[in-house]
């Protein structure tokens, strides 16, 4: 198996870059707003994160660093964020950026599709509701000054005020082109939108202005190309800088004399799992859901469908996530214990309990890894019948509590255990909000609130730990596999950052950092 450490080293670009030229990417499909606020997939985050900023970014180590904001402060309570912004940075129709246009994107933002971002902050609920006008907890006592005050303490507090949703718009702008945001965005970053043609390529300019200087590229172009065989053949040939690999080429392409020198292959901060909904039956036996995941052998679809590109599931966290702990004992591939437990469900070889149906979106890895599953729980005697939909009708299934064994990836929003543990297993998130196993256990819920009130360190970490050790107990969740990004990128494309929050082809990395050594 692969190290998943880097397989290329990230490239620094420490001395010797240069201006000019254009960076050619590909997405496998249009993104469907470049409108901070309603966003809610990473290839229009991708596009998003080049052309505004936030208050803070997260540098190549997941640490907050200063964006916008220059420096801030943080109370003894935890729970009062002072935020100095930078003066002199300006929005790429002109204008200086202030102190209310961060109130104001956040206000306006909140009544988005992402208002989790902002629900910490002191009033977001009342005004979520309605019941307020403002968010109180956002105050601006001077021009260059953001105060944001929380309802309590929230450790992972500083990574949201780097998450897309909170990048900074001008009002005017925003007000005056309405829905049309999102065709004609206006940031602060070091790209400013160029050209928008759907389903062929979106292209970004140098924004000459920007704070930190004029980037290094003078224009990205992303292409729209569907099919990833497609990508990879304009990669071959020279027409991109760097392309996902596409399912079934990962050793072809480690041989390859040429192209093997441009392999890249990192840990992101994400699972692919199979999930129970533990209100319907006959998944209510914990049981039986702990024979399903001894039957499972994850090490087959790691080896066999991925080729050994992926690291095989064991817990729930990724490696790459902040408080990974190793030590987490999952469900053991052991048919004989998977067998037993049938049985003692009331099911001695699957006998009485009927053909299960097991439900997955699209998509022809999804397909392969569901005929695996379905011929490993056949061994023990479980009939798997498929369902496969199209995403938006297998996640409306899913969050609707219509499904009772069904496929869930899951990649986080930022890095922290709070963002996989809290969202997915917490009761209070039963459903849509990420909980679609439909767990109630308030042992579990005790634990996760108790570290998430915590400030970060060892101490809340371990109550992590012990949180997810007794998801994995209950058999609510099995992981197949931990996610990579696996990428072929050109040799004569410097900086460009591989971090666990970038994804290929949908690289989240700053872009302002890379240039071309050609």
């Amino acid at each position: 198996m692969l190290a998943l450490a880097l397989l290329l080293a990230a490239p620094t670009g420490a001395i010797g870059q240069k201006k000019g030229g254009v960076l050619r990417g590909a997405f496998n499909s249009d993104p469907p707003t470049l409108d901070p606020a309603q966003a809610t997939d990473t290839t229009s985050s991708a596009v998003i994160r080049q052309i505004f900023d936030t208050l803070v970014e997260l540098d190549e180590t997941l640490k907050p660093a200063p964006a916008l904001a220059e420096r801030w402060t943080v109370s003894k309570d935890q729970k009062v964020y002072t935020f100095v912004l930078r003066g002199g940075v300006r929005f790429q129709h002109g204008r200086e950026l202030r102190a209310a246009d961060v109130k104001f994107s956040f206000e306006r933002a909140a009544r988005g599709k992402r208002p989790w971002v902002f629900e910490k902050i002191a009033g977001a609920r009342e005004f979520l509701r309605g019941q307020a006008g403002e968010i109180r907890g956002v105050r601006v006592p001077e021009d260059l000054i953001v105060e944001i005050t929380l309802d309590r303490p929230f450790a992972p507090f500083l990574f949201l005020m780097a998450y897309d949703a909170a990048a900074i718009v001008p009002r005017e702008e925003a007000t005056r082109r309405g829905a049309e945001f999102a065709s004609h965005p206006v940031g602060t970053g070091a790209f400013r939108f160029g050209s928008w043609r759907r389903d062929d390529q979106v292209v970004l300019e140098a924004f000459r202005g920007h704070f930190r200087g004029a980037p290094y590229l003078d224009r990205i172009v992303f292409r729209i190309i569907p099919a990833e065989i497609t990508r990879f053949n304009e990669y071959k040939t020279g027409n991109l800088d760097y392309t996902d690999i596409p399912t079934g080429h990962c050793r072809a392409v480690q041989r390859d004399a040429t192209l093997k020198q441009e392999v890249a292959i990192w840990p992101i901060l994400g699972t692919h799992a199979v999930r129970f909904n533990v209100e319907r039956p006959p998944f209510t036996d914990r049981r039986l859901r702990q024979a399903v995941g001894h039957a499972i052998d994850p090490q087959a679809i790691v080896a066999g469908l991925l080729e050994g590109c992926v690291v095989a599931g064991k817990g729930i966290l990724p490696p790459a996530m902040p408080g990974f702990n190793p030590g987490v004992v999952g469900l053991p591939f052991d048919r004989d214990a998977a067998r037993r437990l049938l049985a003692e469900a009331g099911f001695p070889v699957g006998k009485g309990l009927g053909p299960i149906s097991f439900h997955y979106n699209t998509g022809d890895l999804n397909q392969r890894i569901a005929e695996l599953l379905q011929a490993q729980l056949k061994a023990i005697g479980i009939t798997l019948e498929l369902r496969r939909l199209d995403w938006a009708a297998h996640i409306k299934l899913v969050d609707g509590g219509g499904a009772g064994f069904f496929r869930q990836g899951w990649i986080a929003d930022y890095p922290d255990p709070e963002n996989f543990l809290t969202v997915l297993f917490h009761s209070r998130n039963i459903g849509a909000a990420g909980n679609t196993s439909r767990y109630r256990n308030p042992a579990l819920d005790r634990l996760l609130d108790e570290a998430d009130l915590m400030a970060t360190g060892p101490d809340r970490f371990r109550r992590y730990a012990e949180a997810e050790q007794m998801i994995l107990n209950d058999a609510v969740w099995v992981s197949l596999y931990h996610y990579t990004s696996r990428a072929l990128i050109k040799p004569y494309v410097r900086g460009l950052e591989r971090s666990p929050l970038s994804s290929a082809p949908e690289f989240l990395a700053p872009l302002r950092k890379v240039w071309l050594e050609r």
